[in-house]
This record gives structure tokens, sequence and C-alpha cells, in this order.
């Protein structure tokens, strides 16, 4: 019975319109989760300020939250291929003039503020476009495994992005960083390019309604049934009170343990190891866990061990607490969107898409809670503070979600 689920994998990367879309997100991870290292560590350097590190995050979840549903709305109505083409080409402008401005020597903080806002407008196309391409390619039957699968890239280029970004920084500065981020932007340009004309074809004419009317649907579907309300509420639970954690490791990472750039992103890559471990084996099989089960106790464990992160003191134990964390992380981010395909029907996906990509965007407020807090009480005080709200959060949650008690085979 195993052998039904596992061919899967194999299955995908024989399939070079899948594995296009696929390497389109690796490229992605991997400049996202380097430039937001990097503009952590630059900003902290130059401000000394837990809440100027944080901004950076706040501004760049910022599109999130006003174009989230906008672009679900719009990709059911375009081509989400030319979508995903114009905000990589976009990025990749960005990303290198930024490069260019700080090898002048314009050590600004308004430059890098700058280029994370473009990071989080690209950011808002990756689940209601890319990812709903990746979906359409694998079909049905592959879906789990290459929701897996993409989860678990994503979680690597959470290794490797810290690591290099803290490697760059210390030897060739935000600058080199950076022109590397545009160099990885461009082979995602190059990528998509390629894409055959059919991969992530819009909606037909007929069958697409005006756009006010899509994000009016997109909402009411989601405020109407029960128990896609209760995963929405886990995702802005996550979002406010677990996903912020990260923000606050360059300036633990600097402030608690004293650590060099180089350092703290081997610290912070620690997290995207657990959480390729974890969704590695779920996308081959290996655990088979119910997706509402996985989504909310992986929430859970995330939050725990980051409120167990405020308690460390050397950089060792951190490191180990750091993979907990990812392991948690894995459960999430596999079953999010494995869990819209499933409960949303094939018309609505995309404007469910959209509606988490404003649920994720939520997650401003919890960056700017967890900045406030690091200033008063430093970057381990806040994380504790803020994981104990985000547990309580989700004990409420709980309490009236049948489906996520209710007994499967």
């Amino acid at each position: 019975m195993a052998s039904d689920n596992r061919p899967g994998i194999g299955d995908l990367l024989a399939d070079g319109q899948f594995v296009r879309v696929w390497l389109v997100g690796v490229c992605r991870g991997i400049s996202q989760w380097l430039e937001m290292l990097v503009a952590g560590i630059f900003a902290f350097e130059l401000t000394g300020s837990p809440f100027m590190v944080a901004l950076l995050f706040i501004v760049r979840l910022a599109p999130l939250t006003v174009l989230g549903s906008i672009v679900g709305a719009i990709a059911d109505r375009t081509s989400p291929r030319l979508l995903l083409l114009a905000g990589f080409m976009f990025a990749c402008c960005v990303s290198g003039s930024v490069g260019l401005l700080l090898a002048a020597g314009v050590t600004d903080y308004v430059v890098v503020l700058f280029a994370s806002v473009a990071a989080g407008i690209v950011w808002t196309s990756d689940m209601p476009v890319r990812r709903r391409i990746l979906g359409d390619v694998a079909g049905k039957d592959r879906l789990v495994a290459a929701m897996g699968l993409d989860a678990a890239t994503n979680h690597a280029t959470r290794v490797l992005g810290p690591l290099a970004g803290g490697l760059i920084y210390q030897f060739l500065g935000p600058a080199g960083a950076y022109l590397l981020t545009a160099a990885l932007y461009l082979a995602a340009v190059i990528l998509v390019a390629t894409l055959t004309a059919g991969a992530g074809a819009a909606a037909p004419r007929a069958a697409r309604p005006r756009l006010a009317e899509q994000l009016r649907e997109g909402f009411a579907f989601s405020l109407r049934n029960r128990d896609v309300l209760r995963f929405l509420l886990v995702t802005i639970a996550f979002n406010v009170w677990a996903f912020p954690f990260i923000t606050m490791i360059p300036v633990i990472g600097s402030e608690q343990l004293a650590l060099s750039p180089g350092w703290i992103g081997a610290l912070a890559a620690m997290e995207g190891a657990g959480a390729f471990v974890g969704c590695l084996i779920l996308a081959m099989g290996i655990v088979t866990l119910d997706p509402r089960r996985a989504y909310f106790f992986g929430t859970v464990l995330y939050m725990a061990f980051a409120f167990t992160a405020g308690l460390m003191a050397h950089a060792l134990p951190m490191a180990l607490v750091l993979v907990c964390i990812g392991l948690g992380m894995s459960g999430f981010s596999t079953m999010q969107s494995t869990l819209v395909f499933q409960l949303a029907p094939p018309e609505m996906r995309s404007r469910l898409f959209g509606v988490i990509v404003i649920c994720i965007g939520t997650g401003l407020i919890g960056v700017a809670n967890m900045g406030l807090m690091g200033e008063w009480l430093g970057g381990a005080g806040a994380v504790r503070l803020v994981a104990a709200e985000g547990i309580a959060a989700l004990v409420i949650i709980a309490a009236g979600w049948k489906e996520l008690w209710e007994r499967r085979r």
C-alpha cells in the first residue's frame, strides 16, 4: 500500500513543467531567506534597534495584506504565468539596484527598507499563483507529494539562504548578498519564461465573474464554512504569534549569543533544516498524518519550542531547539496548500489562496508586537511572551473545531 503514495515524487521530477515551477520556488525561496537575514543583520548593525529590524518584516508583509486576495482573483482572470514573470522581473531590477547602491557606499536604512517592500510584493504571487500552477500541473493523485516536496525544498532554501547570506555578508558585505539575490530572481525569470503557455492557464472567459464578485465570494466561502474558518484562524495565529520569532534571530544572535554574521546565518539555518527533514518525511509518506492535526499541532509545537528558545543562553542548545521549531513548521507548511485543495472546490481555490495570503499578511501585526516587545524586554524576553500569547490563542481555536478531534480511518 505504501507504493501507492511513494512513486509520486519520482513521477513529479520526470515532469518537465512541474520541475520548472518547482525550481522557480527554489530560486524565490533562497533569495527570500537570504535577503531577509541580511537585511536584519544590516539593520541591527546600523541602528541597534530590534524594532527597526522588525520594521523590515512589517513592510515585507504589508503587500500580502493589501494585495493578497486581489492577486488571487486576478490569477483567475489572466495568465498566472505572466503574473509570475512580471513579478520576478521587477524583483530582479530592485535587488540589482540595491546591490549597486550599497556597493557604491550608500549604506542607508531606507535602501533595504525599499528592497523589503519589493520582496513582499513578489511574495504575494507565491501562494495564489505559483502554488496554484504547481497543484494544477501535479494533479489530484500527486497533490500531497507535490505540496510536500515543494514545502520540503522551500525549507531547504531556509537552510541555504541564511547560510549563504551570513557568509556572503561577512566576506562581501550586504552589496554582494543583494547582487546574488538579483541573480536568483533572474534565474526565476528564465524558468517562468520557458513554461508552456498552457501551464497555469487563466480560467475560460465565460467562467470569470467580476473581480469584486470574486473577492466577495472568497470571503463569503471562508466565513460560512466553519472548517475552513478554523483553518484560516490557525493560519492567522501562526503568522501573528509564531512566524515573528524569526525576526529576533539576528537580534538574539548578536545581543545574547555574541555571534558573528556567519554564525548567525548558520544558527538561522537550523530552523530550516528541521523543517526540511519534517517535510521530506511527510512528502515521502514515511509518516502519514491527518492534514488538520498536522497543521494545528505543528503550530503548537513551533510556539512551544519558540518559548523554549527564549530561555537559551548558548548557541548549541539554541541550534537544537531551532531544529525542533522547524519540525513544527513542517506540519504547518506541508498541509497548508494540501488543505486548500481538499477544502475548496476547484473554482474557489485561487480565491481561497488569496484569502490565505491576507491571513499571512496579518503577520505584520505580530512582527510589530515582537519588535516593540524586543525594545522593552530584549529579543529573548519578547519571543517568550509572544509564544505564550499564541499558545493561548490556539487553545481557544481548538475548543470548537470538531473536525480536528473526530476520529478518521
